[in-house]
């Protein structure tokens, strides 16, 4: 049994229990009836903001059953990289889980699942994306690839777009670069798109590196590689 709707503002079990870790987050789906492609957003190191909330209104609005998952539900952010080292798996299987469950959902049963991962949700993101058939892009802002696994993540990758700010001084434009080359090598579509003087987060209004300019670019060029990738 799955939840359709959050009542509130405040992210929420959306699975039941017979899967683990059950899948936590806000789900939004499009008023127009009908079976959609879907998409998993998944935050940053910083974690859930009611921002998130707002961005899964504007994705759902533009055709996608949009999840946008809080990952830290059960394990916590972590406050060392050890932990966060720790916590990756239990991370990944929620994602997983996630997938199953939209897979399933009456809205979007059996269309293709897009990711859209921001600074350590995209390092997620990729981590897992050639781990399931069912997703069919994935969208990289400000992230990249984890050097200890890169090479076994990105073989048969499916399409991804790369969003990143050429001045980010947190995650380096060079982890751009590297995993475009990494998919492009094993014989992946990559699209990439590297803003001049932008630093990182720079479509998160919350962020004092927020561009605006940037901001509304980026997320068309996600929209409309989404509808090319999962629409076909």
């Amino acid at each position: 049994m799955t939840m359709d709707h959050n009542i509130g503002q405040n992210p929420y079990q959306i699975s039941d229990d017979k899967s683990l870790p059950a899948v936590f987050g806000y789900l939004e789906i499009p008023k127009r009836q009908g079976i959609h492609p879907a998409v998993i957003i998944l935050y940053g190191a910083a974690g859930w903001r009611q921002d998130y909330i707002s961005l899964a209104k504007a994705y759902s609005n533009s055709g996608f059953v949009s999840l946008v998952l809080d990952y830290f539900a059960v394990t916590g952010q972590g406050t060392t990289e050890a932990e966060r080292q720790s916590m990756w798996p239990q991370w990944q299987a929620m994602i997983r889980n996630a997938i199953m469950l939209l897979k399933n959902h009456s809205a979007s049963k059996d269309r293709p699942i897009g990711l859209i991962g921001y600074s350590m949700g995209a390092f997620l993101a990729v981590s897992v994306a050639s781990s399931s058939p069912d997703v069919k892009a994935v969208v990289d802002f400000f992230g990249g690839g984890r050097p200890e696994t890169i090479e076994n993540d990105i073989i048969n990758f499916p399409p991804l777009l790369i969003l990143h700010g050429e001045e980010d001084k947190i995650v380096p434009v060079s982890n751009a670069y590297t995993l475009r080359n990494a998919v492009i090598t094993q014989g992946g579509h990559v699209e990439m798109h590297i803003y001049q003087n932008e630093q990182h987060a720079f479509s998160a209004v919350w962020s004092s590196n927020y561009s605006q300019s940037a901001s509304s670019d980026s997320f068309h060029k996600t929209i409309d590689f989404l509808r090319r990738q999962l629409n076909k």
